[in-house]
């Protein structure tokens, strides 16, 4: 069974939530949640909830506010994903007022029409999302991905509103403790998102919090309505913080709209959510059950790289897993053969004996069944070493080719690491493989690419050399 962890903090509080299942169906688990004075503590305070949910090392998708980004809605003549992929790109390097090579952006699709295609383009200072992925590294995770807090609204959404209930587009109204997410979401997808950093600690203490939120409300519709004419807020459902439901009332008076208030944890029945301190478990919990591959990914592309590279090396095992297993089940059969082939063999050397024919056409049989075998056995050792390489591989050693050489029973295996100590680490690991009595070194070299530097190595294994059978003559 999976196991999904999911961190969030705001500048009060920082939670994990843990959902367990199969990718396609999660179910949330727990929520955990601790306050932070300062952003220094979100670091410390990460590492003492893990061992509170007793998480020594796991995959972690990591949550971004949405007030850390910017966006652009643009409309782009092309309908074809590849022709639209590389129009976004080239907007962002003329138009978004970062570094294109300091910039980090992903885009997701409004709308499609009359042979256009309408995008909001996200994109976030690198410098915001190292700091978040070195917190997560720091506290010994694997950071799988980088998302938005409005994507977090859209998983809840999609457990906790039942379609009829409400009018879409809806705008969802998250309150949390120190940050406000306002989403627009239609026909299961987000339409246009705001956040802003305020949340229930700001305004728990003033007269005019209906009067604050109408304004927000009224913000995000005159946002709608300049960036895109084509949708309108129909309805608005309010969650978040407990007491937040009290706003609503007020709120639709004001609006003059269906202001819909949701119970926060609705939708994750059995989950063991905290009460203290107060927070609103919808941007953690919605990613923690959502699909991945319908988040929005702020990863930076070498951390994409690495992950695209861990996905590559696990389906590897598996098919190697797959091929020993074909191969113990080949030789079996193919074994039970020769040995109803031997059985035969000596049934026909008794009878040709008592008629005295030569015995070299027994033989021969004999020996091609020899043969037979020691390939199979060859096979199966190879096999063997192939999956022992792939799961004795790191995540930051990238494998680029095998090669087996039979004529001296040598792997060869040429790869990247980051540096030349890792090579050597990697090459301690593989010393110890079953199968493997000698690992070298054949070449080692340095270089430097846009993602940092990276070492080029080749190495060879020889394998294990078992005593062949004497043949008889």
């Amino acid at each position: 069974m999976a196991v999904r962890v999911v961190v969030e903090w705001t500048r009060l509080t920082l939670r994990l939530a843990l959902a367990e299942g199969s990718e396609s169906k999660l179910r949330l688990r727990s929520v955990y949640c601790q306050p932070i004075a300062a952003p220094e503590e979100a670091m410390p305070t990460l590492k003492a909830l893990l061992k509170t949910a007793k998480i020594t090392t796991a995959d972690v998708i990591g949550v971004v506010s949405r007030e850390q980004v910017i966006t652009r809605v643009v409309k782009f003549p092309t309908l074809d994903p590849a022709e639209l992929a590389k129009m976004v790109e080239l907007y962002a390097k003329a138009q978004l007022p970062y570094a294109r090579e300091q910039t980090i952006m992903d885009f997701h699709v409004l709308s499609r029409k009359e042979g256009s295609s309408t995008v909001a383009i996200v994109a976030c200072q690198r410098e915001v999302i190292d700091r978040t992925v070195g917190v997560l590294k720091g506290a010994g995770l694997t950071v799988r991905m980088l998302t938005l807090s409005p994507w977090g609204v859209l998983g809840w959404y999609r457990q906790a509103i039942k379609p009829q209930s409400v009018q879409e587009p809806c705008l969802v109204i998250n309150v949390d403790d120190g940050r406000t997410d306002l989403v627009l979401i239609g026909s299961g997808r987000i339409l246009s998102t705001r956040s802003i950093g305020q949340g229930a600690q700001d305004w728990a203490a003033g007269s005019e919090t209906t009067e604050l939120l109408f304004q927000e409300v009224e913000r995000s519709r005159a946002s709608i309505r300049k960036e895109s004419p084509d949708f309108e807020v129909r309805s608005v459902a309010l969650t978040g913080l407990a007491g937040s439901s009290a706003w609503s009332e007020p709120l639709a008076q004001r609006l003059r709209l269906a202001v819909i208030p949701v119970e926060s944890r609705q939708g994750f029945k059995g989950a063991l959510i905290p009460t203290a301190p107060a927070i609103s478990p919808v941007v953690a919990a919605g990613i923690g059950v959502s699909d991945l591959r319908g988040l929005l990914n702020v990863s930076p592309e070498d951390m994409r790289t690495q992950v695209r590279h861990r996905q590559q090396v696990s389906e590897l095992v598996v098919v190697g897993l797959l091929l020993l297993g074909v191969l113990a089940i080949g030789a079996g059969l193919l074994g039970f053969r020769a040995t109803r082939q031997h059985q035969f063999a000596l049934q026909l050397e008794q009878v040709l004996g008592e008629v005295q024919p030569t015995a070299k056409d027994i033989q021969e049989k004999k020996r091609a069944g020899q043969f037979v075998a020691s390939i199979l056995d060859e096979r199966k050792a190879l096999g063997q070493v192939l999956v022992a390489v792939f799961q004795a591989t790191p995540p930051p050693v990238t494998l680029e080719g095998l090669a087996f050489e039979r004529a001296r029973s040598e792997v060869v295996v040429r790869g990247t690491a980051p540096s030349t100590q890792e090579v050597l680490n990697y090459v301690g690991q593989l010393e110890h493989l079953n199968g493997v009595s000698n690992v070298q070194l054949r070449y080692s070299t340095s270089r430097i690419t846009p993602a940092g530097e990276r070492t080029d190595f080749e190495l060879v294994l020889q394998q294990d050399k078992k005593p062949a059978k004497a043949s008889e003559s």
